[in-house]
């Protein structure tokens, strides 16, 4: 599987920061469209036998930035995210990757997720969630 890195809620300044960073891992970026956030996030990063969904979303909500990680190893994730803090882009919140539970969730899915996750370990010092709650995205 190639590197993919799926790009929810940028604003175009910010993708062409990522895209630069993306560069130093050899990874693609794919900015996922509003409409197309009810799609399978394994379906967008290009995973086989991941089928797409005909029902395009019109909502408002999760709005916040997260970054969606597909193919990446241990030693190219850390590189990834030291080069996202000596960037422009300093932090991205919101942060997954690919995994055999979470590749059929949709963005939005996983996005309320992971903001959840991250605002509870803020207010939490940093511990993660329970483990009947984190398992979800396995």
């Amino acid at each position: 599987m190639l590197r993919t890195i799926l790009a929810y809620n940028f604003t175009a300044e910010r993708l062409q920061m990522l895209k630069m960073v993306a560069l130093l891992c050899k990874a693609q970026v794919k900015a996922v469209a509003r409409e197309d956030m009810l799609q399978p996030v394994g379906y967008l990063a290009g995973v086989k036998g991941i089928e797409a969904v005909s029902e395009k979303y019109s909502g408002e909500e999760a709005r916040e930035e997260m970054i969606f990680l597909c193919g990446f190893d241990r030693p190219t994730l850390e590189k990834l995210l030291v080069a996202i803090k000596k960037s422009k882009l300093v932090r991205i919140e919101l942060k997954a990757m690919l995994t055999p539970h979470n590749a059929t969730w949709s963005g939005l899915e996983l996005l309320k997720e992971i903001s959840e996750e991250h605002e509870y370990m803020k207010q939490n010092g940093g511990r993660p969630m329970p483990d009947e709650h984190s398992s979800k995205n396995g």
